[in-house]
């Protein structure tokens, strides 16, 4: 265990060292942006758009169909 303990602590040195050495670099913002843009235009991002908006309009119609329900019975009951 104490092993492991020695590793974990030599790997956080390492990374901090390598940290502090890269502190100064910044990505240029030309790239960010193209970046962003083939990222945005990725069929993973655009599947990703897409089951979101799937489950947002399945829980929705779930809702609403619950809510349906809960009003007939209320209504139900006050018949009754």
């Amino acid at each position: 265990m104490e092993m492991v303990r020695t590793s974990n602590n030599e790997l956080s040195q390492l990374e901090d060292q390598i940290a502090q050495q890269l502190s100064y670099l910044t990505p240029d913002s030309r790239f960010v942006e193209d970046l962003r843009g083939r990222l945005v235009s990725s069929r993973v991002f655009q599947r990703r758009r897409e089951i979101g908006a799937i489950l947002v309009s399945s829980l929705s119609i779930f809702f609403l169909g619950a809510l349906a329900f809960s009003v007939v019975q209320l209504v139900k009951k006050q018949i009754k």
